[in-house]
């Protein structure tokens, strides 16, 4: 038999933060096992998304969780952000695609 683990702690809490992100903009989505930590992927879904801090202060104000280390930029663009739970056991790695360029009315027929 394998250990337990915070797989159920994530599952309870991706609804609600499934919930905040799409108040700002974006779908999110598992990837991953969630045996380890939570890597959420938040991706752009209307036109003008919130900052990714918009969200992460959005999720910090509503959960008893702090950001923790400084934020990276990975494959693709990709920003991420480490989120700690309790007494840090617990991590969600919250990743945001890029947004796309905002182009103004002009370029945009061409």
């Amino acid at each position: 038999m394998k250990p337990a683990n915070f797989s159920p702690v994530y599952c309870a809490l991706y609804p609600e933060f499934a919930e905040i992100t799409r108040q700002h903009g974006y779908a999110l989505a598992i990837h991953g096992s969630l045996s380890r930590d939570m890597d959420l992927i938040c991706i752009p879904w209307v036109d003008e998304p919130s900052e990714p801090r918009t969200v992460i202060d959005a999720l910090i104000s509503t959960f008893a969780i702090k950001e923790v280390g400084t934020t990276e930029t990975r494959a693709h663009g990709r920003e991420v952000h480490t989120l700690s739970i309790g007494f840090g056991e617990c991590a969600v790695d919250l990743s945001f695609m890029p947004r796309r360029l905002t182009q103004n009315k002009e370029n945009q027929n061409v």
